[in-house]
């Protein structure tokens, strides 16, 4: 009877860790962090690093959408 591999060395079949479906599924993660923040009030600014970590992105993505937000207001 062959030995199995222990479930740390198994191949990891776990979607969240392809960087393809990130990718295509940033804007619904940075959505569900917003919506937590404001169903639980929680008044605290969300810091960069912390924000990049759970949704998958680079450290400056924060920065990036809120001058997207500043630019299309400014622009009507």
């Amino acid at each position: 009877m062959p030995l199995e591999q222990p479930i740390a060395m198994r191949s990891s079949r776990d979607i969240t860790n392809n960087p393809d479906w990130i990718a295509e599924q940033v804007d619904r993660l940075l959505g569900f962090e917003v919506l937590c923040k404001l169903l639980t009030a929680d008044p605290r600014p969300i810091p960069p690093g912390s924000l990049a970590d759970k949704i998958g992105v680079y450290k400056g993505y924060s920065h990036t959408i809120l001058s997207d937000i500043r630019t299309r207001q400014l622009n009507g």
